[in-house]
């Protein structure tokens, strides 16, 4: 018989850092996530470090990569629910769950850069505010002019980084349907999505009609991130704050300038809806997907959670359970 390497024996380690115990975990592959509330662990074992076995030491990986963690919207939202949706559902034919987990898994990352980078734009605009509201702006120039005036670092390129990752997250939600449904290839916006989906699922099935109904705001979020990298005619304007000819000082805004009729919008609020959007579509979509391929043998339906039920350690809010009440009981 072969001996046991050192990199077969069980083992065993702790989990540094974030609050209370591990409250959930998933495998994505190549490694496993596992979470506390507010932290996230990857680990990787000796087989996905050392596949060929060259090396009968090869260790266990244990590492902190995010800050935030299953009591995360998307987190749980994006990823653990769908990863629950799954294991939940029984379907008709070959389906690859776990290239679907991974995708989720993308989607998640994407999203949680976008987070990352709302904060530290929405961090400096409230500290800004708040030393306008109490300090005022210095003046110079027997009180005639705002010297200096408040600007928030690198804001255009913290900017165009948020709106990369925005439209990065959009591209990895449009792919998901090509995981689920024989199509020819995927698409990168909802527009073209709704027309490759409409003659293979119909163009009035609930997965058509949610791609279609969400394709503006999907819409103007690409074009925020394509005119601010490629501005022609057509061009995104971000100011930082600045003074309006009323006299006020005004927050940061962007703008689609050309388009004829938009007014500038604020930046952090923005940043803020576009990311609930997002996650909220990212989710929806995996469930009309699910509900599209779903085993009709099973009377499965999709229950939303109550607010007050909804679990802050694991903040999903869907799952996928069988209606009892449909079942045929044998005589």
């Amino acid at each position: 018989m072969k001996s046991t390497s050192p990199r077969d024996s069980a083992g065993s380690f702790e989990l540094k850092g974030g609050t209370g115990p591990i409250t959930t975990m998933c495998s994505c592959g190549e490694f496993l996530e596992i979470y506390k509330v507010d932290k996230t662990f990857r680990v990787k074992t000796p087989e996905s470090i050392d596949p060929q076995e060259t090396n009968p030491n090869a260790p266990w990986v244990a590492s902190p990569v995010s800050d935030v963690g299953s009591s995360n919207p998307i987190v749980a939202r994006v990823f653990l629910q769908g990863h629950e949706i799954l294991k939940a559902a029984a379907f008709d034919g070959e389906l690859d769950k776990d290239a679907i987990t991974k995708q989720l898994h993308s989607c998640k990352e994407t999203l949680l850069a976008c987070e990352r980078m709302a904060e530290t734009v929405g961090g400096h605009i409230d500290r800004i505010v708040a030393d306008i509201t109490e300090r005022g702006i210095s003046r110079d120039n027997h009180g005639r002019g705002l010297n200096p005036f408040p600007q928030v670092p690198n804001l255009d390129t913290d900017c165009g980084t948020f709106l990369v990752q925005a439209n990065r997250a959009i591209k990895l939600i449009c792919e998901l349907p090509q995981l689920f449904i024989g199509l020819d290839r995927t698409d990168s916006n909802f527009d073209h999505l709704a027309k490759r989906l409409g003659p293979v699922v119909g163009e009035d099935s609930p997965l058509v009609q949610f791609v279609r109904g969400n394709a503006p705001v999907v819409r103007y979020l690409i074009d925020l991130r394509n005119f601010h990298e490629h501005p022609k005619d057509v061009k995104t304007v971000i100011q930082n704050f600045h003074v309006i000819p009323s006299g006020e000082i005004q927050a940061p805004t962007w703008q689609l300038v050309g388009t004829g009729d938009q007014e500038p919008r604020p930046v952090k609020d923005e940043m803020h809806a576009a990311i609930v959007f997002l996650l909220q579509v990212a989710e929806a979509m995996l469930i009309h997907l699910v509900m599209h391929r779903i085993s009709r043998q099973f009377p499965f339906v999709v229950e939303e959670i109550p607010d007050e039920n909804v679990d802050p350690k694991v903040s999903i809010k869907y799952r996928l359970t069988i209606d009892i009440t449909k079942l045929k009981m044998a005589p």
